[in-house]
Order: C-alpha cells, then structure tokens, then sequence
C-alpha cells in the first residue's frame, strides 16, 4: 500500500474508509495503455496487482514491448504465456485456464481486462465467476445481454431504444433455411452431429429463429458447427439481394456481433460481393472455426453518418451516463480523433453563435444538444435493464440530428480519457450529504463497482473542464497506411495540459535519464500512445492538442506516425469551427486533398523561387535591393521550404489562417494581418521557433535576431499610429507607401517607408504556399449551416481519392518490372488457406486487382496492382512471412512500356511550375 493511501485512510471519516480497496488483489490481462493507467490507477489505491505477459511482449529492454514492466519492481508479479487468447477456440479455452490458475496460486482475487478482446468475452467472465474470482468490468450476465451485438439489439428493441434498420441473425436464418424451415428438421441435423439441446428452453421460445439460435448455440458448447461457412456465405448473398432491391441505391455493412476497433467489418454495395467480404469478417474475427460463432449483422450503412457515443457507469442498481464522444473522424473502420459533447458544452456554443450572428449553426446545436439528451437516456435505460454494473459504452451512428443504436461495449473504451476530462463522480454518504469523496478515473469507478458493488451510493456527475479531446498517436505514414517495424530513438517529454498513455514508452533510464529505444513491431495494433488534453471551450481544447503535436519531438529509424496528420487536421478544423461535425467519411476525402495539395507544393521549387525573386527586386527596386533581400533568404526560405515538404502541416496551416491572417481576392492573396508577424508564428508552427535545441531543429541565431528587430519596427510604429490599422494590413501597408498615415510625421515618413519596404522585402514569398493551397482547392472546404464539411466534388470521387491520397505516400521505387511490398508486414497471396493465390508465374493480372494481402498491426490490406502484366517470376515464396517496406515480390512484364521520370525532368517541370506561379505572384 502507497504511504499517500495510508494516509488518506487515516485521515477520512468511515463512510469513506468503508470504501477502500486494499482488500482486492488484482491480475492485469490486457496491454497497451491501459495496462499501464490500471497500474497507476492500482497503485494510488493500495491495491496489489500482477501482469500477464505473452512472449510477444519482448522483454528486452532496448526494444521492450511491454515497458510499463520497469516500474515493477517484484518480477514474480509478472505472469509469462504465450499470448492472450489463443488462435482458436481451443486454445482460447486453454488460456482462461492458465489464466485462473495463475490468479489461483497468486492469490490474485480479481482480474481486469481493460479494453482488450478478453474484456467482452462473456464465457471468459462467466469462467471467473465460476472460480470465485471477481472480474473489474461487467458481470457476465451482461457480456451476454449487451456483449454481442446481435443480442444488444434484440434487447434494444424491446426497451424502446432506436435501432439500425436490418438483419441480425444470419446464422439463424441459415441454419433454417438448411432445415427445411421446420423444428424437426433443425432437432435431425443437430441429432446427427451428437447435439442434444434443452427442450424445455426451446418449446419456451416463441419463434422458430429464436429455437434455431438455441440449437446452434447448443452446438458451440459441444464444440460442432452445424452450418459450414459455405451455406452462410449464400444465405448472407441471398438475404442482401432482397434488402437491396428493396432499397435500391443503398449499401449494407456486414459487422461481425464480437470485437472491435473496426475489425470484422465490411461494406458491399451489391449482393456478389457478399460471400468474399463475408469470408473476411470472419477470419478477420477468428471466427472459422467449426465451434465458432458465425453470426454478423447484416444493416443498412447509413452514409453520412458520425459517431457518437455515451459512457456508461454502474454497479448493477443505478447506471449513470457521463456525457459523450463524437469519434466521427475515423479510417479503416478504427477512431482517429474523439472529443467531448456534453451539455454544458453545447449551451456555451450555442451562446457563443447566437452572438456571432451565426442562428443556423445555432439551431444545429441546439437540434445536437437535444439529441445528446435522449441518448443519454435511452443508454441509461439500457444499462438499467441488464443491471451493468461496471464501465460500458452505449454507441450510436448518427444521420442530420436523428441516432440509432449500434452497440455497447461492455468494457472501458480507449477514449475513456475523454470523458474524465470533463466529468466526475461524487460518492455521498446519504446519511450525511456534506460528506462525500471524487472519482474522477473511470478505472477507479471500476475497482469501487468490482469491490463493493451495490453498497455503492448513487453518484453525481460533476464538471471538471467543458471540453475534453484525444487524438490516437498511431504507427502510420502520411497516407494513414500502417507502418510498422520502426523503432523510436526519442521522444520528448509530456508538456503542461499533456496526458500521454503510452504505455510506458515515454519512461526514462531511471540512471541516465536517457529514452529507451521502443520498437514498434506490428504484433499487436497500431497504436502508439493516446493523446489527451481538455479546455474551457472546444477551441481551447483543439488548440492545446495542436499545440502539444507541435510540440512533440519523435524520432527514429524507419518511423511514420500520424502525428502531423493530426496536428494540420486539428489546425484545418479550428480554421473552419472548433464545432464542425466531420462525419465518418470525412478523413478519405480530407486526405485526398491533402494528397492533392502535396501535388501541388511538391512542384514548388523554393531555391530557385528565391534566386528568381532576387533577381525581380533588382529589377524593380533597383541595385540596393541585392543586400536588403539576401541577407533574409534562410529566415524566409527556410521555413516556406519545410511547410512545403510536410503536406498534412500546410493542410493546418493554411485552413487555420484563411481569413484570419489572409483572404483570396479575385485570385490574389489579400494580407489581414502583417506577414512578418505570420512568419514569426510559422516558425513556432513547424517548432523551429528559438529553443534549446540543433540548429536544425530551430531558427538560426542570425535570422531570430533579423526578425526580432523586424517585429520591433513594427511594435514601435503600432504605438505612435491609430489602432485601427492593428485589424487591417493591407490599409496600412497603402497608408505607409502613398505617405498618409496619421500619428507619423512628415519628417518620418520617407524613413518609415524605406523600413517598411525592407522589412517586407522577399515575404512575397510566403504566398507561395497559400496559392498552391488555392490551385489544390484544399480551401475550398467550408461548412454547411449544419457545421457539416462540405467537399468539392473531385475529393469525393473515389477514382480520383486513391491517386491523389498516394501523392502522401508515394510507393517505394521499383524497377519499371518490378512489384515491390508497400510497407512492412506478413505477407499472404491467398485470401485463405484453402484459396487459390490471387497470381502465380506465368499468371497475367489486370490494374486495381489484388495481388497479394500485407497483414500489419492486425489489419489485412489487399495489394492492387497498379498497372496490367505478367508474373515472370515470384521472389517470395510462402504465405505468412514477413516482408519489409520496397522489398520486391514479383518480377513481372508489364502490357505497357512504364517510362521513369528522369530527374532533369523533374526538375525542368518543377522550374515551369515555379516560374508560373511566380508570375501570378509578382504581376
């Protein structure tokens, strides 16, 4: 126990001794960031705890994959296995085994499962319960209420919560159709197989899918499928045939009932194409196996939709919802960024419009806030139902201003960070209200549920901070690809408002205070750390995220992360409204005009836009011009040359300043505020402002000194001019040159602007960037009277998404009959083992048609061929081997000669480009 415990312990009254958890002992069965929360969590209340580690956890320190071990100081707390949950049903039987009798000889009493798949594992539950241990998350008669999500929604239903529209009991529908369509014919196959189910639960059930579902569950628990994945497949092809001709035009998402993080899903737009996507959710799932259940959802996708969801607390009397997360901006099915929706939040926003003048996004705020009402309700109507007595998340999709029910999570989500940022509980003693103890870790709330249950009181929600957000600090390169195999050599550490879950990467040699190398090896997901801040408002919170991603210094080997995707998407969202509403398909189009803005700014020359600019001001300003301009080349090249070369950072860049430090007037770029000024916030956007720090990593001594005798020019003209001219550039910038401005006197006016003329001398430049953003239409993004993105339409189509979203992350080089690996991963050429592979030597193969799947942080990615040919040779032989990134596959012919861009080629066309883009400048 903690002495900060034992203290507190001491010095509280006993209504709150009476709720200590010391007496628990608990054995931590999940990794990642949350397993290191639990065990700060755990350790701040005197609780003794253990880890389970799988021999994918490295225990070598340089590249450790678990590093939250260090802070263990009794080694025989960690608890070594070989994995988590094993491959199959087997070996996952197997693995609840190991884990009670590793509880059971280490006299652990409880076991927490954070956010892993073990967490919603109902017979890995009801198997703890059944040894006498306690389990930190919901009891298992809720996994099996509200864990599957087919079950969720048939209870959903009957409590009057909305619902998505479809079909949730596919492998019911199948197995009676197998049947013949009768009781008799589905009690002969189960007979056949040595399954026995209970006739007096099956005669109690009202419909014959209802008994089917019974007869096959029977089946599981004898270890027998009695429908093949075959028969599924054309059930599931002919159930989305009738769902679609009766609503033409749509598409039906295929969602496996287990899981998460956007596994197991799938969308199909026609009935062909239901068996492959089928075929995949499953694996995808695990879920092949002869005793697995088979079952997915079949619903109608709801395009344009976001992603809410409310947090759920109980202790299986009272359940009480903390709010909301919009988790809208997502890829792969998998949440990028979350933020807080609260009502507080939404009566401050809406406040804060009305007095803009902007009624329409107050309405829409309004419709919002309404609405986040009724899911609360509805999620702690639910919750009450089924008697949750730990943390769950009640999630919604949601259209214009309506939601529907999607699923709970009956476990802590990853964004659970979010919403302590804003709320609390409070736990009163009801014989003495003025007494009472604050919550404010949900993973706190879930010890105090785990350890006294019902004797809780019913808590109160406080506010602690309005807003809250986190974005997901992936493995990933610029096109939001999975990268993994990287090892990080350096991170910085956290600043004031940063909560970093990194699972311990960020912790020192408690010797040498130096980093530790981390190595992210792909076995497990993608994610890196969880990034959370909070502020009084949405804006203040977004600029603390971006501040703290501007801030962040990662390095390493081979490393791509996410991390500047996030911090130009956050800067492009507060420059159109902290409140927009992104929906879930927001991040393909956005990365399409991120690819196409790299277009754009990768043709820009900035060497020889200087050289060509310096030439002009002699030409136009005569010979003196020569000094005044070269002694500001690297103070202003240098910056234009790195935001030219970081896409996602020109993204925020420019939708942060659009009418804010410039407008686009007929085509020319109109200045709002000085450009001297915005060079000087350039510098602290790309985190090259003066630091201790490389030269390479901040301005230069001689340039800070240059722009800090700039500034001051203008600091000491603003205090003797009518401030006026503070809101407006371009009035100024006329008064000094046509010689009329108020507060300077006529002796000084010629002085002034001379010094004007070479302070802003060669910031011409700094449009260069702002007019490739014009040419890429990336700023033609604007918002709705709803707050909605609205897009042009050539980011929208998806012919032309994928060329321009490859402009972020261009493929390794490859000889023109050569297919190289995108990136680092296993490597499969056959969907499943008893496939075909997709191509063989001598195998012609189309363009857009896969070729082989790259598995990487547990996400397959199907390989299209970029161009039609033949395989003349294959270079790697087996399924399931890892390949690195630009490691060659196939040697091939392709049907068309592919011509290589020279680099006096590319050079000739990034001068033309330069050229005409200076032209439109300097005119």
């Amino acid at each position: 126990m903690s002495e900060k415990t034992i203290r507190y312990l001491k010095e509280t009254s006993p209504f709150i001794r009476s709720f200590a958890c010391t007496h628990v002992s608990i054995l931590i069965v999940c990794r990642g960031p949350i397993r290191k929360e639990a065990m700060d969590v755990f350790d701040s209340l005197g609780v003794r705890y253990g880890i389970l580690l799988s021999e994918k956890d490295s225990v070598t320190y340089p590249v450790t994959l678990a590093p939250e071990i260090r802070q263990i100081p009794d080694q025989n707390r960690v608890h070594r296995i070989p994995d988590y949950t094993g491959a199959n049903r087997e070996e996952r039987l197997q693995r609840i085994d190991n884990i009670i009798q590793i509880c059971k000889v280490n006299s652990y009493t409880h076991i927490f499962a954070g956010y892993g798949f073990m967490a919603e594992d109902a017979e890995f539950v009801e198997s703890i319960e059944k040894a006498g241990l306690g389990f930190v998350g919901p009891a298992a008669r809720v996994h099996h209420s509200l864990g599957a999500k087919d079950q969720a929604k048939k209870l959903a239903r009957k409590v009057g919560v909305s619902v998505t529209p479809g079909l949730d009991n596919i492998t019911s529908v199948a197995f009676l159709a197998k049947a013949g369509g009768s009781l008799d014919g589905m009690l002969k196959l189960a007979k056949e197989q040595g399954v026995n189910p209970d006739m007096s639960v099956i005669d109690a059930c009202e419909t014959l899918e209802e008994k089917a579902e019974l007869i096959l569950e029977a089946g599981y628990h004898k270890g027998v499928g009695l429908i093949s994945t075959e028969e599924l497949q054309e059930q599931a092809r002919k159930e989305v045939d009738r769902i679609l001709k009766e609503n033409p035009g749509r598409r039906i998402r295929l969602k496996y009932i287990g899981g998460g993080g956007g596994k197991g899903q799938r969308i199909v737009s026609s009935a062909d194409e239901v068996p492959g996507m089928a075929l995949e959710v499953l694996a995808e799932s695990k879920a092949l196996g002869p005793a697995d259940n088979k079952n997915f959802l079949i619903e109608m996708n709801i395009e344009n939709t976001r992603h809410n969801e409310i947090q759920l607390i109980g202790n299986g009397k009272w359940a009480i919802a903390l709010g909301g997360r919009d988790c809208s901006v997502q890829m792969y099915e998998q949440k990028l960024v979350e933020l807080s929706i609260t009502d507080e939040l939404y009566a401050a926003e809406i406040e804060r419009m009305r007095n803009a003048g902007k009624e329409s996004w107050a309405k829409s705020m309004e419709a919002d806030r309404g609405m986040l009402r009724e899911m609360e309700m509805q999620a702690e109507r639910l919750a009450e139902t089924v008697g949750l007595n730990s943390a769950s998340t009640f999630e919604c999709i949601v259209s214009g201003h309506s939601f529907y029910f999607m699923e709970v999570n009956t476990r802590i989500q990853v964004e659970h960070r979010v919403t302590e940022m804003v709320y609390g509980l409070r736990f009163r003693n009801p014989e003495n209200p003025a007494e009472y103890f604050d919550v404010e870790s949900l993973v706190e709330a879930m010890v105090l549920c785990a350890a006294h249950g019902e004797k809780l009181p019913r808590p109160e929600r406080y506010l602690r901070s309005p807003a809250g957000g986190e974005v997901r600090l992936n493995a990933m390169n610029d096109a939001l690809q999975p990268h993994a195999g990287g090892v990080i050599e350096f991170w910085s550490n956290p600043i004031e408002h940063e909560i970093r879950d990194d699972q311990g990467i960020s912790i020192r040699n408690p010797d040498t205070g130096a980093f530790i190398h981390y190595h992210l090896a792909g076995a497990y997901d993608s994610n890196i750390a969880l990034i959370v801040t909070y502020g009084k408002d949405r804006n203040e919170n977004l600029e603390r995220l971006g501040n703290i991603l501007r801030s962040m210094e990662l390095r390493g080997t081979d490393l791509a992360t996410n991390r500047e995707f996030h911090m130009g998407l956050i800067y492009f969202l507060l420059g159109l409204d902290g409140m927009a509403r992104p929906d879930t398909k927001f991040a393909v189009p956005y990365l399409a005009a991120a690819g196409n803005l790299a277009a754009e700014s990768n043709l820009i020359d900035v060497e020889y836009a200087w050289s060509s600019y310096a030439k002009w001001a002699v030409k136009a300003y005569g010979a003196d011009a020569s000094s005044v301009v070269g002694a500001k080349m690297t103070l202003i090249s240098r910056p234009i040359e790195h935001l030219l070369h970081s896409p996602h950072l020109l993204a925020g860049w420019l939708g942060y300043h659009r009418k804010r430090t410039y407008e686009i007037v007929n085509g020319k770029v109109r200045w709002l505020r000085n450009p001297l000024q915005l060079l000087e916030e350039l510098y602290q956007y790309l985190h090259l402002e003066w630091r201790d720090a490389p030269p390479l990593q901040r301005i230069w001594e001689y340039d800070r000194q240059l722009l800090d005798q700039g500034l001051q020019f203008y600091a000491d003209l603003q205090s003797r001019i009518d401030s006026s001219f503070a809101a407006d550039f371009t009035a100024l910038d006329e008064a000094i040159r046509g010689g009329k401005l108020p507060g300077v006197d006529g002796s000084l006016i010629a002085a002034v602007q001379a010094a004007h003329a070479g302070w802003q001398a060669g910031l011409e430049l700094l449009q260069l960037p702002i007019l490739a953003g014009m040419r890429s239409n990336i700023l033609d993004i604007v918002l709705d009277d709803d707050l909605n993105p609205v897009f042009p339409e050539k980011f929208l189509k998806p012919e032309n998404q994928k060329a321009m979203i490859r402009n972020l992350a261009p493929p390794p080089a490859a000889a023109a009959d050569t297919i190289v690996a995108p990136t680092g991963g296993m490597i499969y050429f056959r969907e499943t083992p008893a496939h075909p592979p997709y191509v063989d030597t001598g195998d012609h193969f189309d363009a857009g048609k896969p070729i082989f799947i790259i598995e990487v942080m547990k996400m397959f990615n199907k390989i299209p061929a970029e161009f039609a040919g033949t395989i003349v040779e294959k270079l790697v032989h087996d399924d399931g081997v890892v390949v690195k990134k630009g490691q060659p596959i196939f040697r091939v012919k392709p049907d068309e000669e592919i011509i290589i861009e020279t680099p006096a080629e590319k050079e000739a066309k990034r001068r033309k480009y330069t050229d005409e883009i200076l032209s439109s400048l300097l005119s």
